[in-house]
């Protein structure tokens, strides 16, 4: 019985598996699918912070923009709400203002987003209406777009970035739990997969998420598969430091003016690569 019992722990988690490639022309549209509005403004609106319409959430565009920008989307934890990104001393304005990007921070439609490992559930669908109207507003650039998260947030960022690699080119999960079992798109070049460039930072002392049976087998498996990942181990607990927030915005921002220099042709013609993100459990 004992055995048995270890047997699950050590197998129920998640990696990513099966890789093979193919093509995003005619694809259908699946559960998870994040979709991108086919116009946006051709100006941005005014510079601070702005609500957004239901529970869109928030939007925060920096002053003195040039067009167009990029994008970042925040997705708060469980019980959380769009407001924490904004608070305080910690508030991720500056981020946006130093690295001159957009963030978009969605309110969940329930107390967190998605139902675990095994299901979307249609949070991505709030997802979809809060960019909708973020393009509705803004002059985004498709090619630079970003998604994080923290705790249940970073778990749904992070499953959603790898699902949607032909719309997020970077990935930042602080403290993720799960990833969706779904199937993943990312861009292969000659060096692994080219997008998305994921981060990840998780607390080696969390307790919450203990971190050995989260984001090191997560980063373990992203890497076998040709990932590009950044792994931030910190010592600390289930929490997002101003510290941790700084070395990750920093490397996005990074990133952002890399692909700036470098633009890439985001459209439905390229070849993307396909793989399944697996959850493996004694059931």
């Amino acid at each position: 019985m004992a055995t048995n019992r270890l047997l699950r722990l050590r197998f129920d988690a998640i990696f990513v598996c099966c890789l093979s490639l193919a093509t995003s022309f005619g694809a259908t549209t699946e559960l998870g699918t994040i979709v991108l509005p086919a116009n946006s403004a051709t100006e941005t609106a005014s510079a601070g912070l702005q609500k957004l319409s239901g529970r869109n959430g928030l939007l925060y565009i920096p002053m003195d923009h040039a067009e167009p920008l990029p994008l970042l989307v925040l997705l708060h934890k469980a019980g959380g709400s769009a407001s924490e990104w904004f608070g305080g001393s910690g508030s991720y304005a500056a981020y946006a203002e130093k690295g001159r990007f957009i963030i978009l921070a969605p309110e969940s439609p329930g107390q967190s987003w998605g139902t675990g490992p095994k299901n979307w559930g249609y949070d991505y669908l709030a997802i979809n209406r809060a960019l909708q109207e973020a393009f509705a507003r803004c002059a985004i650039d498709r090619s630079r777009i970003a998604i994080g998260g923290f705790s249940d947030g970073a778990s749904y960022a992070l499953s959603l970035g790898l699902a949607n690699g032909d719309v997020f080119t970077y990935v930042i999960a602080f403290s993720p739990g799960y990833i969706v079992r779904a199937q993943a798109r990312g861009r292969s070049g000659p060096k692994g997969v080219e997008i998305p460039l994921v981060y990840i930072a998780h607390g080696q002392s969390d307790n919450f998420l203990p971190i050995a049976s989260t984001s090191r087998i997560f980063v373990r498996s992203l890497r076998k598969n040709g990932y590009n990942v950044e792994f931030r181990e910190f010592s600390g607990g289930h929490h997002l430091s101003r510290q941790v927030a700084d070395q990750a915005m920093s490397w996005l921002t990074t990133a952002f003016h890399e692909r700036r220099s470098n633009p890439i042709n985001v459209d439905s013609r390229h070849s993307y690569l396909t793989h399944a993100i697996c959850r493996i459990s004694s059931d």
